[in-house]
Parts: C-alpha cells; structure tokens; sequence
C-alpha cells in the first residue's frame, strides 16, 4: 500500500512544480496539498475504503480547482499557452470518479455525479463515454437514459441521436412512465421545431 501511495505522489511532482511556476500556488501551499492528497489516497486504498471517502477527496480537490481558476483569473495570461497546472486538477477529479465508481459499479448517484462534474467541466467527449459505461451497468435505470438523451439533444443539437437513445431506454424501460412522457415531448418539441424552419 504504502510504495503504491509513494508512487502516486512521486507522479504529481510536474503538474505540483507547474502550479508554483505559474503561480497558482506557492511552495508552502504545495506541501498542505500534498500532505492532504497523501491522507486521502491512503484513505481509498484501505480494503474497507467508503464512498464518502472518494467525495471527500473529489470535494477538496473541487474546492483547490475552484481556487486556482480564481487566481488564474488575477495573473496576467494573455498569450500564455496553458500548462499542465491548468487541467492536473480536473484529470485527478476523472481518475477519483473511475476508482470510486470502480469500487461502487452499483451506486447511479454516483455515476450521475460524475457525469454532472464532466458537464460543468467541459469535459465532453469524457461525458460521452461515461455515459456509455453507465448505461451498461445500469441499462434499466431511466434516470441514466433520459440524462443521455438531453445530452445529446440539449448539447450536441442531435435530434435523432437522442430520439434513438430514448427508444432504446423504452425497450429496457418499458414501464417507466416519465420515460414514456419525456419521449412525447421531445418529439413534439422537433416537430415544433422543424416546422419553424420551414416557416424561416
């Protein structure tokens, strides 16, 4: 455990020695960072590890990311190509969701999570396949259907992608009457828009 927690840390050392170069933290606060990660990661690699484990972990490394983009934003970056400081934290919360929801492939709370923390991220193409994976451990879960669905007509302006998304959840989902009720609407709402566009 402890040579697996060593090598963790060791493998932080560039994005931790950017963060300082680019000023997003200083060396003092480096260490705080580092004392707190190596709490965490021995946290999750106890046999009997807990989910709030892994959300306190995502938490904190959240909060540091929201710390960072705020100083960012007082630094003068005009013309400056982004580094390493300015994604490490982000890829640390993906690979904190991948073991969590590794460890617990039954929990859809945590696996929404995840998928709502790569929208507010930006993180499309990763939300995609998260998507996918989810639908593949929980195909009877409507919540997981409708979610991709919206996603891929909200966000992606593809229509048939998700009218062919939702058509598939009914056939694992047959009984679920919100299901059945979110199809409806969207397929008014096409009509309603592909009406407008021959009247544009």
């Amino acid at each position: 455990m402890a040579d697996t927690v060593r090598y963790m840390m060791e493998e932080m050392i560039p994005e931790l020695e950017d963060m300082v170069k680019q000023q997003y933290f200083s060396k003092q606060e480096v260490k705080q960072i580092v004392k707190r990660r190596q709490d965490f990661e021995y946290l999750l690699k106890r046999r009997a590890a807990l989910k709030e484990d892994f959300l306190r972990y995502i938490e904190y490394e959240s909060k540091l990311e929201e710390l960072r983009q705020h100083r960012r934003k007082g630094l003068d970056t005009r013309g400056k190509k982004k580094s390493i400081a300015d994604y490490a934290i982000v890829r640390r919360i993906h690979f904190i969701f991948e073991r969590a929801v590794r460890r617990f492939r039954s929990d859809v709370a945590l696996w929404t999570a995840w998928l709502e923390f790569c929208r507010a991220s930006s993180s499309n193409r990763r939300l995609g396949r998260v998507v996918g994976r989810a639908l593949q451990v929980h195909p009877t879960e409507p919540g997981l259907w409708l979610y991709a669905a919206a996603w891929e007509f909200e966000h992606n302006g593809n229509p048939a992608a998700a009218r062919a998304l939702m058509q598939q959840g009914l056939r694992m989902c047959r009984y679920s009457e919100k299901m059945w009720l979110d199809y409806f609407d969207m397929v008014r709402l096409c009509h309603a828009r592909f009406c407008c566009w021959l009247l544009a």
